[in-house]
């Protein structure tokens, strides 16, 4: 039975883990380790407890810093950890600092590495995430790719095809499996809102929350704010931008806690449209059904803007404004709860199969079978 580690840190990783996690538990030999890149796993239990996930083997507890601080003290605190479980493969997801730390680590180590959501690219340098995705991918034995966009950008970078493989997206299997349990969500009663009646709002990436960008976006959603109203779970680091910069929401916006999985998923699918520009919950508004507008200049998932289920509106208020009015027609809205797109699921699966498969492959594996 191969040995397995998985390393995860934030609440997106965690989030689109989950349903791989369990079979990873089933087939293989396998450790957790939790790294708390932005909370503790105190803080993250209500999350394990929602998903229905083991404790981790191991916590980190790395805690926030700058980018160069709490990536050392992962590889610091991660290196004893991998010499003495000595995994055959350690699994990492996404493009968080946790990632970039976990595929260094095993890679220096010679210990073979699994990317899940590999070749996902926004093409914005200047993003960290962009740059902790494109150095973990390059480390990466066997990349797992959501698209057949993310297998070109790989194979356009010259990453041999037989490490890539087209798994899928385990956020939609994420998503799926806790469909049910969101439904039971009473957010919507706490709240006060109506199903189809209102707007919900994610905003938290550091470029959206800088004084040059900021008071823009809060103008476009005042104006957005008179059409129906903005419910926005406020993230800990835009409360903070608000309060440094004097700034204030504008009428119209309900402002709430940061929120549960659970409660997200309820909320965002009996929204009319999401808001947002977090790039898990593109993926998850697409499985519920619900529109997006990203509040970015690029996006990851270029399919689901290419369909026109989403829609780029950019970070500053006349670009939003322009793009949202059309985006935010009740016509074209009815259309697109209509019509959803397809979303593949099964992508856990299919993981965890090709992770048992390097069972019989030396420890420092060089490519995907």
């Amino acid at each position: 039975m191969v040995k397995v580690l998985t390393f995860l840190g934030t609440r997106p990783e965690l989030i689109k883990l989950a349903p791989l996690i369990p079979l990873l538990y089933q087939h293989c030999d396998h450790r957790l380790v939790h790294s708390g890149q932005h909370y503790s796993y105190e803080l993250d239990a209500r999350f394990f407890a929602e998903l229905e996930l083991p404790a981790p083997d191991y916590t980190l507890n790395v805690g926030s810093a700058s980018h160069g601080e709490q990536t050392a003290r992962m590889l610091s605190r991660l290196e004893p950890i991998l010499q003495a479980e000595a995994p055959a493969v350690v699994i990492v997801q996404g493009d968080t600092n946790t990632a970039l730390a976990g595929a260094l680590c095993a890679a220096k180590l010679q210990i073979a590495v699994v990317h899940v959501e590999a070749g996902c690219r926004s093409f914005n340098r200047a993003m960290p995430e962009e740059q902790n995705r494109i150095v973990i991918d390059h480390l990466a034995s066997l990349l797992c790719a959501p698209d057949e966009v993310a297998v070109s950008h790989l194979l356009a970078e010259g990453i041999p095809a037989k490490r890539i493989a087209l798994v899928g997206s385990t956020a939609i299997d994420a998503c799926e499996r806790a469909r049910p349990f969101a439904a039971r969500s009473r957010i919507l009663n706490r709240l006060e809102v109506e199903p189809g009646h209102y707007l919900a709002l994610t905003l938290h990436r550091a470029e959206n929350t800088t004084p040059a960008i900021l008071p823009g976006i809060l103008a476009a959603l005042a104006t957005l704010a008179e059409a129906q109203p903005i419910v926005f779970p406020a993230h800990p680091r835009t409360l903070a931008a608000l309060t440094a910069q004097n700034l204030t929401l504008p009428p119209g916006i309900k402002l709430c806690p940061p929120l549960g999985y659970l409660d997200t998923l309820r909320l965002v699918g009996a929204a009319r449209a999401l808001l947002t520009d977090s790039g898990g919950l593109q993926e998850e508004a697409a499985v519920l059904g619900t529109p997006a507008l990203i509040l970015r200049e690029e996006t990851e998932w270029h399919t689901l803007v290419a369909c026109g289920f989403h829609t780029l509106v950019g970070n500053r208020c006349e670009t939003i404004l322009a793009t949202a009015v059309e985006a935010l027609r009740p016509a074209r809205l009815d259309a697109l709860h209509a019509n959803p797109p397809a979303m593949r699921g099964g992508a856990s699966k299919r993981i965890c199969t090709l992770v048992e498969a390097l069972m019989f492959a030396p420890p420092a594996v060089a490519a995907a079978p």
